[in-house]
């Protein structure tokens, strides 16, 4: 008797296609109870890029602290990912670090920023 496999292409799970503007592409299996920040770092990973901001293939940018089951998207949709940079400034004895999601970083002496 054959036993049927279990992993991530279950029927709870969906596969998307996320594409850079490159044109690069890469397939994404995901649980469709996951929160889009999972979506976000199964993307990131597979396509070796930090920092994605994901587009659903109407255009509207996927808010990551969503869940995917109420995104609206469905098995087989196309996302395209948009790799941003952080952006860092620094002052004499601080810095900070701006990362994408409004989320900022600061070290260094406190007096001046850190």
């Amino acid at each position: 008797m054959k036993r049927k496999a279990s992993g991530p292409e279950e029927a709870d799970s969906l596969k998307l296609e996320v594409s850079l503007p490159s044109g690069r592409y890469e397939s994404v299996v995901v649980s469709q109870f996951a929160r889009l920040s999972d979506l976000k770092i199964a993307a990131q990973q597979s396509l070796g890029q930090r920092f994605l901001r994901l587009a659903a293939p109407d255009g509207r940018l996927l808010d990551q602290t969503g869940s995917l089951e109420l995104s609206g998207l469905q098995n087989g949709d196309s996302l395209t990912a948009v790799a941003q940079q952080p952006k860092v400034a620094a002052t004499w004895r601080a810095f900070a670090l701006w990362c994408v999601g409004s989320r900022a970083v600061t070290w260094g002496n406190l007096k001046c920023g850190g």
